[in-house]
């Protein structure tokens, strides 16, 4: 690779660590380095250092992933490609690993994973101040993100319709815990500027949020031009249309790269191992002092998460919501191990839906 090339692919997230990884691939092919850019069931765009090319998925990587669809390539994910047709298209033949990802369940009765988008540096949990918002989601929302290793910030958008964002603000700052809580216009452009301390060159964003929140109208601002549609928001139930429709990752230059979701109206757990403690750090700072070690924080004597509750440094939705979630990723293993034992009984077990704990590759 020449020092050109390695400067090119280091302005779409590219690094040493990365190059060591690349090395370390499967030899045999004459691989260049790529990163997805756009998928569309099995169509892809990745960008290399010289272009951005169609893409396909070969047959062995394909059958590689048959048991596993979530590790499949997705948006933001670097792989090795060759190239093929002239040099006008290339094959995704291997994966580099991941060091973040942003999954959630299928939308469904489906017990099934999708990653929404790979490598991320930083997510933009977005909701609108016009009837959009709600902590509960937000919590949701910032679980997953945890769990996947991102960080996650708040961007409460359209403040300018809102006659007290700042009081909307400080009640979001609860269910946030740590992450920064940024109120912006993307109309206007108010707060934008402090945005920029997670723009910035080599580094990926992820936007999320419900459709009609404003993430291609930010987006767009943030380019100084038009790169996604926007939509009108119905005013009965600040409801938008889905004007995007795949995830896409777009090269703002100094300001990095950003990856634009569609809108989702429902944001389902995945299994989380460590988000939930860590979207619900005060809990686990009070659960240190329960009685058990094991503690469910629902019933049992000398709680110290029930006593933060009873005496007002806990709020009671919070914990409520807190338990809702716990319940949640229970049913998940349930009724994982439920199928599993099914399957496996029938002989017809696969692992094509399990639960596979996502470990960060690289530095």
């Amino acid at each position: 690779m020449t020092a050109a090339d390695f400067e090119a692919l280091t302005s779409l997230g590219w690094d040493s660590g990365r190059a060591e990884e690349f090395a370390e691939l499967e030899a045999g092919e004459e691989l260049v380095p790529a990163r997805v850019s756009m998928e569309t069931k099995l169509n892809y765009l990745v960008w290399t250092a010289d272009a951005e090319l169609p893409a396909k998925v070969t047959g062995r990587l394909l059958h590689d992933t048959k048991r596993d669809p979530l590790r499949r390539p997705k948006v933001g994910d670097w792989v090795g490609v060759t190239f093929a047709d002239g040099g006008e298209k290339v094959q995704i033949r291997q994966m580099l690993p991941r060091r973040t990802q942003l999954t959630r369940k299928v939308v469904g009765r489906r017990n099934e994973g999708q990653v929404v988008a790979a490598n991320i540096d930083t997510v933009f949990v977005m909701q609108g101040l016009d009837d959009n918002f709600n902590l509960r989601r937000l919590e949701r929302c910032l679980v997953m993100v945890h769990e996947g290793g991102a960080e996650p910030v708040v961007l409460l958008n359209k403040a300018d319709l809102h006659e007290d964002a700042a009081g909307v603000a400080r009640e979001a700052a609860v269910a946030a815990g740590d992450s920064p809580v940024v109120c912006v216009s993307a109309v206007t452009g108010a707060g934008i500027s402090g945005l920029k301390r997670w723009l910035r060159p080599g580094r990926t964003v992820a936007f999320i949020g419900s459709s009609g929140v404003g993430k291609s109208t930010l987006l767009n601002r943030l380019h100084g031009e038009e790169l996604q549609e926007t939509g009108e928001v119905r005013e009965r139930d600040s409801k938008g249309r889905h004007t995007t429709v795949r995830r896409e990752l777009f090269f703002l230059g100094d300001q990095g790269l950003v990856i634009d979701t569609p809108g989702m109206r429902e944001f389902h757990l995945w299994f989380a191992a460590d988000g939930l403690d860590a979207a619900f750090a005060d809990i686990e700072a009070f659960a240190r002092t329960c009685r058990f070690g094991d503690c469910s924080h629902s019933s049992e004597p000398d709680c110290a998460v029930l006593a933060a509750v009873a005496e007002g440094r806990l709020a009671e939705e919070r914990h409520r919501n807190f338990l809702r979630l716990q319940a949640d990723l229970a049913k998940l293993d349930k009724n994982y191990e439920r199928r599993m034992w099914r399957d496996k009984a029938s002989g017809s077990f696969s692992p094509a839906r399990a639960p596979r704990p996502f470990k960060r590759g690289g530095r």
